[in-house]
């Protein structure tokens, strides 16, 4: 049998192959849309494309083979330079896994550019090799985002005072202020009433995400009893819930539960809970309120036997304006704003809200707020 001849490759070929694969790799990172920015494992920049290098001010040379944190320094929106382990491209190294984020990087000029970036680890044998961060600059973006914000919350005050006059006089009609209203006539007027109440729900949810978007919602935080609150938010809605003829529960193993928040925030946050629950579930089914303590959070949940949420919709829950279609969405109304106000409102609370949902088989919204917020600040 003839033996293959086996045939050597040179170390000219070898070299030829690499540089070749080096050139196709940089010209796919120069093709992209967006910037790009490689770095190797000890985070020295390895490979920048012309759209990164025109976002921040700097020549390729200034870049190349230096640590990316110490040459591109990254702020929040306050202006505060964040630390190296609170980086995207940290993150994303210390979880092996894909991060997403906005956040400022400092230009060569000193000035700031805000950024929507993800960025990758690259993985060899298990371990990071390296990292690819893409951005854009998002400057317009957020101009157009300030500009509906500011709209929002001027022509939402512009809506109150009016509306809230309305209010006032249908409701002194209703008193029999000016004569007896005929049943007809208490009837109709009974109804502009509720519409008027619900355009005022409107104007307070637009106010809301106006003022909790420009950060401007301070919270008043007291050593607060959060079984005490959910009872008044339960006692409100029970007339609800017993008008659609659905059955209601709240168990709480203790008796009390206190700790640092904002009563009327998170009052608010839980009439919210409670009144999706109530509306999205069927005449007859059952609603579940539940608290308990579990580590250092408190955990409040709302289960309901409601028309659930698909899977592929549930990422849009938290989104502003965004309401899911459903056989009960038409008649129960709203703005698409309650669950992005009650989300920020928990979020500045150092808590989170999450939702387990399936089609016709009921939700569970879970609420974690933390014991100690101070504490879990400075644990992170």
């Amino acid at each position: 049998m003839a033996k293959t001849k086996k045939t050597k490759r040179s170390p000219k070929n070898i070299i030829g192959r690499a540089t070749g694969l080096k050139g196709e790799i940089e010209a796919l990172f120069s093709s992209i849309g967006e910037g790009v920015i490689a770095t190797d494992a000890e985070g020295r920049v390895s490979l920048v494309n012309q759209i990164a290098l025109d976002i921040l001010g700097f020549k390729s040379t200034d870049l190349m083979g230096k640590w990316y944190p110490a040459v591109v320094i990254a702020e929040d929106r306050h202006g505060n330079v964040l630390s190296n382990m609170n980086r995207p491209i940290t993150r994303a190294f210390l979880s092996a896994g894909p991060v997403s984020a906005r956040i400022y990087l400092r230009r060569k000029d000193g000035k700031s550019v805000p950024v929507a970036l993800n960025v990758s680890p690259v993985m060899l044998r298990g371990k990071p090799a390296g990292a690819i961060e893409v951005f854009r600059d998002i400057t317009e973006e957020l101009a157009l985002d300030q500009a509906k914000d500011e709209f929002i919350s001027i022509a939402s005050h512009q809506l109150r005072t009016p509306a809230t006059g309305v209010k006032q006089y249908l409701g002194m009609v209703l008193s029999g202020f000016a004569e007896e209203l005929k049943p007809e006539q208490h009837s109709l007027i009974m109804r502009a009433y509720d519409n008027n109440e619900r355009q005022l729900r409107i104007i307070e949810d637009l106010l809301n995400v106006a003022r909790v978007d420009a950060g401007n919602v301070d919270l008043n935080i007291q050593n607060f009893d959060l079984i005490k609150l959910l009872n008044e938010s339960v006692r409100d809605q029970l007339f609800r819930v017993k008008r659609r003829r659905q059955t209601f529960s709240f168990t709480h193993p203790q008796r009390q539960l206190k700790l640092p928040l904002d009563p009327e925030r998170v009052r608010m946050v839980m009439d919210n809970l409670l009144d999706n629950a109530i509306k999205y579930t069927p005449e007859g089914k059952k609603i579940e309120l539940k608290t308990y303590k579990v580590g250092t959070n408190a955990v409040v949940q709302v289960f309901d036997q409601g028309v659930g949420i698909a899977v592929q919709d549930q990422v849009k829950l938290f989104q502003k304006f965004q309401r899911i279609p459903n056989p009960l969405s038409v008649e129960a109304g709203g703005t698409g704003l309650g669950l992005y106000w009650a989300q920020q409102i928990i979020k500045l609370h150092g808590g989170r809200i999450t939702v387990d949902s399936r089609l016709k088989r009921g939700s569970c919204f879970t609420v974690y707020l933390p014991l100690n917020p101070a504490k879990n600040r400075t644990a992170k």
